[in-house]
């Protein structure tokens, strides 16, 4: 199969781009491999976390913060909506209590909650509260995500979408916005009868020209009689206001202890991709109690791979403020140059402790804050040779002139890359199992754009241009199939890009 990149960044989530070569070939004087993948395989890469909170309960309308929060960069404006709570000792805990409220920063280090006068708390409109039960025609907004819809007229250009509750029946909604600030709700429930209990997740998908949307599911829940699990469901519209009933495409499977559910789904496209997508789900381990937060990567957003079983983000270890577990939200940005963050809401208390309203006497009452977990730019896989390997890519037709890489080395180590001819041999034999092998060995590549001809690269770099002789121009394979084959020692590749 021959992949159209263009001029688009390709991540490696998956054995794609990767080609699979021949074991033992047919033809010749020997059985021979010939293109076989070497020493290489791909892994997930775990977050910095940066343990000191960016938003905590610190108002007198906050009695809690939840885990569910959206952050996106807005024409140079880091924007940040998250759950909060206000109860009186003897209220009763209510998730249709939930208001949303709005901060936002300039550099995504110094957060502000702006006095903004659009919700009233106990007679004053002197808060960052942008929906709360009034707004929301009295159904709450529980699980709410922002995002900028940009196939929207102006007045509509912010969207909001929440479950609450209507007549008795737990529906979802949604609102709109001109601004992000002033809200209104839409009079008409978006999905009728559908209990999506946890942060529901939508974004406009220009390719596809419809609205896309992560929701909670159930598989086999009746109240009182089975206690069913949880899982992750999906749906798409060209009419954000009509939705049809999500359907489910991700839920544990045979490998998870049979305890273990799906809470959250943590959707985010893939910073810079078109192609690769990204869930940080809360797996829920009733045994013990507690979430963690694993990774899922899919192609397409509705066909999902759990490239490691274990989570990228484990619960804390007891006095740490995580044990209770930790639970990811919405949105990956760019806070730094170079690097990508997500927020992760972590907890003291378990998922059921909290509900006791006894809880624990030391240290205080959780009141629920947001941190973040940090990558590199596209460091949430990467594709590494520990020792030496090699690889040759499927036929590719790009645009572009040049050739950038975002990759790793370790001391000694190094990657280098040819250009193989579109008009040689389909399969060339090499033997990469040597140290010192010789590049030119039988290889069918282009003259002057071989390993041999290719400078190496070592160190680190999210933007290095590939040459050969000095020279990065590959503007005459441009518009027609090639195959690029790397040989890397010691590294770890996260992407490649034409340009």
């Amino acid at each position: 199969m021959t992949y159209y990149v263009g001029s688009n960044k390709q991540v490696f989530i998956n054995w794609d781009l990767i080609e699979p070569g021949y074991g033992v070939a047919w033809k010749g004087e020997r059985p021979t491999s010939r293109e076989m993948p070497y020493g290489i395989q791909l892994r997930v890469k775990p977050p910095r976390l940066d343990k000191t909170p960016i938003i905590q309960s610190d108002r007198p309308w906050e009695t809690f913060i939840n885990c569910y929060a959206t952050m996106f960069e807005d024409d140079g404006i880091y924007r940040l909506y998250y759950e909060s709570y206000y109860r009186e000792p003897s209220d009763e805990p209510s998730d249709l209590t939930a208001m949303l409220s709005y901060a936002e920063s300039t550099d995504g280090v110094n957060w502000v909650k702006p006095e903004l006068g659009q919700v009233e708390f106990k007679g004053s409109t002197a808060n960052n509260i942008v929906y709360a039960l009034d707004v929301s025609r009295g159904r709450g907004s529980h699980g709410g995500t922002v995002f900028k819809d940009p196939s929207a007229p102006p007045e509509e250009r912010y969207k909001l979408i929440h479950m609450g509750r209507e007549n008795g029946v737990m529906r979802v909604f949604g609102a709109t916005s001109p601004d992000g600030i002033r809200w209104t709700a839409i009079e008409k429930h978006l999905i009728d009868n559908y209990m999506s209990d946890t942060q529901t997740i939508v974004r406009y998908d220009a390719d596809k020209g419809k609205y896309v949307g992560y929701f909670r599911a159930w598989r086999g829940y009746e109240a009182g009689k089975w206690h069913g699990r949880r899982a992750i469901a999906y749906a798409e519209t060209e009419d954000f206001r009509n939705w049809p009933r999500p359907e489910i495409i991700v839920e544990p499977n045979l490998s998870d202890a049979p305890e273990v559910d799906i809470y959250t789904n943590g959707y985010s496209l893939w910073p810079g991709t078109n192609n690769a997508h990204l869930m940080f789900p809360a797996f829920y381990q009733r045994t013990y109690d507690v979430t963690q937060t694993l990774m899922y990567t899919s192609r397409d957003g509705i066909h999902w791979d759990r490239p490691q079983h274990e989570p990228i983000i484990p619960a804390g270890e007891p006095g740490t403020g995580w044990e209770g577990g930790v639970y990811a939200g919405c949105g990956l940005v760019s806070l730094n140059p170079g690097e990508v963050s997500l927020l992760v809401g972590p907890k003291w208390h378990t998922h059921n402790e909290g509900h006791y309203p006894e809880g624990r006497p030391e240290p205080p009452p959780d009141r629920g804050h947001l941190a973040l977990a940090t990558w590199r730019q596209d460091g949430f896989m990467a594709l590494e040779a520990e020792s030496l390997g090699s690889f040759t890519t499927a036929p590719m037709v790009f645009e572009g002139s040049q050739l950038k890489l975002n990759a790793w080395t370790r001391f000694g180590g190094e990657i280098r890359v040819e250009v193989i001819d579109p008009e040689a041999d389909v399969y060339s034999v090499i033997d990469v199992g040597n140290e010192y092998l010789d590049f030119n060995s039988n290889s069918n590549a282009a003259e002057g754009y071989t390993l041999n001809d290719c400078e190496p690269f070592t160190g680190d770099s999210l933007e290095h241009i590939v040459k050969w002789n000095g020279t990065a121009d590959l503007s005459q394979w441009a518009g027609q199939p090639i195959r690029l084959r790397f040989w890397m020692r010691r590294a770890r590749l996260f992407s490649l890009q034409f340009v």
